[in-house]
């Protein structure tokens, strides 16, 4: 058996070596540099895209994880672009061929075709720009009216939907394939028959983008309705004291909806608060960002466009008309449909023609 001499047992207590440390650098080494060649291989799993919406050094920036991939619009992959078709020489004016015409009689009878045919694919349904003898005039009334409403967005309110700058509005924009538009909503109403004025419109669990909701909190269900629809005015701060407020006043009320509006916003583009507003101080005009001047913009075509086509649509229908807001184009993206130009092969939407 091998025996150590005196001296090396005298060296070992007189120097004694920790095995562990360097045991544990060796592994936290080795493990750093395994987690580097993961990172370099496949992409950092926690890496974030950071916005920066006001100042330096006061927080105002939006931060999303990449792997969210927080601002893609996945409906822009099954979006199908119609292009027009080549008219032969001496095609007649949709006007001339068909009846009734609603809509773009100026058309060549081709792309007049070619047109239904991909509305009727954007809206999930049949649509007829004639009457064909089989359609009703309510139906034939509802789509002038949403035909108008579009050459409305594109030209009215480029100013936000940017239709002169390639990007614009179409039927899909807001209905995705569907005859209703996911993203649509109608009144809320009371909580049930027995409630009456502030109670009736909170503590209602509201899910569904047809109707108006609270985002899944206690707070107003109306608050789209009153803001983006009747045109109230929206605000939370007062610089008074609220000594004499008490719960149910309309201040607080009007505060609490206000919140329920700035959740249906936040959630319809996924962004936070500081992507409109300086979270130190919401009540300064002059302290926000520029989002919050096309957020305002937005507010205001909103209720132009409730009041001018969809009220009006609902007393065509016999019953209410499901309205837009923000979510009915946006569908949780700051930019519809990851900016598509949306009028690029039919121009014919982004401004009325002569019928």
């Amino acid at each position: 058996m091998l025996k150590f001499p005196k001296w090396f047992f005298k060296w070992s207590e007189d120097n004694p070596t920790d095995l562990m440390g360097p045991g544990i650098l060796a592994g936290t080494v080795a493990s750093a540099v395994a987690v580097a060649a993961v990172i370099v291989a496949y992409g950092n799993p926690n890496k974030t895209i950071d916005q920066q919406t006001g100042p330096r050094g006061i927080g105002m920036a939006v931060s999303k994880f990449v792997k969210d991939n927080p601002q893609n619009d996945p409906y822009a992959e099954t979006y199908v672009a119609f292009d027009r078709v080549e008219a032969p020489e001496g095609t007649p004016l949709a006007k001339d061929v068909y009846e009734g015409v609603v809509a773009f009689g100026d058309m060549d009878q081709a792309n007049f075709d070619r047109l239904q045919e991909a509305m009727s694919a954007w809206v999930g349904t049949d649509v007829v720009l004639y009457n064909n003898g089989e359609v009703s005039e309510t139906a034939l009334a509802i789509t002038k009216n949403c035909v108008e409403m579009t050459q409305y967005l594109n030209d009215d309110w480029d100013t936000h939907n940017l239709a002169s700058e390639g990007k614009g509005v179409n039927c899909y924009t807001c209905h995705r394939g569907e005859p209703t538009p996911p993203g649509s909503w109608k009144k809320a109403g009371a909580v049930n028959s027995a409630a009456a004025g502030w109670a009736a419109v909170q503590n209602r669990v509201m899910v569904g983008n047809t109707y108006t909701q609270s985002q899944y909190t206690s707070l107003p269900v109306d608050a789209v309705e009153k803001y983006l629809l009747d045109g109230e005015s929206i605000k939370v701060h007062s610089l008074e004291a609220r000594v004499d407020q008490q719960p149910g006043d309309p201040t607080w009320q009007n505060a609490e909806r206000t919140f329920s509006l700035m959740n249906h916003q936040s959630n319809a583009l996924n962004v936070g608060c500081v992507y409109c507003h300086n979270t130190r101080a919401f009540y300064d005009p002059t302290q926000v960002t520029p989002q919050w001047s096309i957020t305002t913009l937005a507010q205001q075509m909103s209720i132009d466009v409730n009041q001018t086509f969809f009220e009006p649509r609902s007393e065509i229908l016999g019953y209410e008309s499901a309205k837009m807001n923000c979510m009915t184009c946006h569908m949780g993206v700051i930019s519809p449909l990851n900016g598509a130009n949306m009028v690029a092969e039919w121009p014919e939407l982004a401004a009325a023609a002569a019928e």
